[in-house]
């Protein structure tokens, strides 16, 4: 149902409520002014048989008596009976002395009546004993006045019971037509964060459900399209990895040979060139420099192919002893003054051939990158697995300069983008943090075991 609709029916619903209410109150005040008619009438005729009893033996502070309690709560409506002697001295109450009423309620009454006649009926009468008394009929528009307040009242509090229904119904259809947004909300934020496996609900609202299918299509759309994309990084990488061991294989059979061989003639030419200083010089020049060229191979060797990670291994102690070379290499090749640490922790946890040698790359890219443009004095690479959640984190922290602008999007480095696309290939998760009190901190985390529902995680 459409969200117009679902409001115009409780508006409609909540009208007809009202209405129904507004006529039932209606009917009650109708009633109260039909018996207070009828009291009227019945103190009209008691105010009859009165003025017939003035003309009769009865004394007149006893008729005075009775016309006073005619004259209470202003029952007879309408009208005041006022009762005086001949010398026109009041025998009875004025209408001051008969009710009290505040400054304010007494200004309405003025108002009210301040365009009425009042003027009043004056009746002769002559007792039995001679004595004439005059009957005064005086208006006394308190009755009217008393209808049309407690009418404004009512209609006042009806109005008012109305409105404040009305918003209420409104508020609430509100509320309840728009509760599945909270739904759309989160799966909005679920797939800003990367989760697009969780699916919004259907809503009874039609606008409200379109807007979750739409959603929901496009998380299944990012899904494939970041299911594909993994599967053509893992391609690439996969290339990647099978060129460098072809690259370290052609290095070791060919130049490794070659080199071996220069190194056997120096050695050779030193020996056969004993008493001969210019060519036992040259003899050792040239086995000094294939030594050399020969370690940096073996060095070049070890970065295409790093120990314990050849072959199908799934073993922690590879994955450790590759970390630990690499460790030993950069630092002897590197600033004898960076202090590189290393913390490896797996509990005995299986480390998938894939994701080791992402690990592995990604360190070294890490440790490349801390060595060249940090400035740092030590770094702190930390690989563990949480058994209970099933996950492996890589953290690398240095005390350097840091990333003053990581948050200023801008191109990134090759490094850092082939850090992202490792994790990105490996359903993992990458934070850049600075750390404590100064440098920065890759936290790198991996899920150790496979995936078993579609849930996607992207690159922070």
């Amino acid at each position: 149902m459409q969200l117009v609709t679902r409001l115009l029916l409780r508006l409609l619903a909540v009208g007809t409520l009202m209405m129904v209410l507004v006529l039932i109150l209606t009917m009650l005040a109708a009633r109260r002014d039909i018996a207070d008619e009828m009291q009227g009438s019945q103190r009209v005729g008691q105010l009859i048989a009165t003025l017939v009893d003035l003309q009769g033996s009865q004394s007149i502070e006893a008729q005075a008596r009775i016309i006073d309690e005619l004259n209470q709560n202003d029952t007879l409506r309408h009208f005041h009976v006022a009762l005086m002697d001949q010398q026109g001295k009041r025998l009875t109450q004025g209408p001051s002395e008969t009710a009290s009423e505040s400054g304010l309620m007494a200004m309405i009454y003025r108002f009210l009546a301040s365009d009425a006649s009042m003027s009043g009926y004056a009746l002769s009468l002559q007792r039995l004993d001679g004595q004439k008394v005059t009957l005064m009929l005086e208006p006394n528009p308190r009755s009217e006045s008393s209808e049309a307040i407690t009418g404004a009242i009512l209609q006042m509090s009806l109005f008012a019971s109305f409105g404040l229904v009305l918003i209420i119904a409104i508020w609430i259809s509100m509320r309840m037509a728009l509760a599945p947004l909270t739904g759309i909300l989160s799966g909005i934020s679920r797939i800003e964060q990367g989760d697009y496996a969780a699916r919004i609900a259907r809503s009874a609202t039609r606008e409200l459900n379109q807007i979750g299918q739409a959603l929901n299509h496009l998380a299944e759309a990012l899904t494939e399209q970041i299911a594909k994309q993994r599967d053509l990084l893992h391609r690439l990488q996969e290339v990647q990895e099978d060129e460098r061991r072809k690259l370290a294989h052609e290095l070791h059979d060919e130049f490794g040979q070659l080199l071996t061989a220069i190194q056997v003639d120096a050695s050779y030419l030193l020996k056969q060139s004993a008493g001969q200083p210019a060519l036992e010089s040259c003899a050792q020049a040239m086995f000094e420099n294939s030594s050399s060229i020969l370690n940096q191979l073996r060095s070049l060797l070890a970065q295409l192919r790093p120990y314990g990670l050849q072959g199908g291994e799934e073993h922690d102690i590879a994955l450790e002893q590759a970390l630990r070379e690499l460790v030993r290499q950069r630092q002897s090749r590197g600033d004898a003054a960076l202090d590189c640490r290393l913390t490896v922790n797996l509990h005995a946890s299986a480390v998938p051939q894939r994701l080791a040698v992402a690990i592995y790359r990604i360190a070294q890219e890490a440790l490349t990158n801390v060595m060249r443009h940090s400035g740092a004095s030590e770094v702190h690479i930390t690989l563990l697995a949480d058994v209970a959640s099933h996950t492996l984190t890589l953290k690398v922290a240095d005390n350097g300069n840091g990333m003053a602008h990581a948050s200023v999007s801008g191109p990134e480095g090759i490094g850092l983008i082939g850090i992202r696309e490792r994790v990105l290939a490996n359903q993992g998760r990458l934070e850049l943090q600075a750390a404590v009190p100064q440098g920065l901190l890759l936290i790198a985390s991996f899920p150790l075991e496979p995936v078993i529902s579609d849930e996607v995680q992207h690159v922070s």
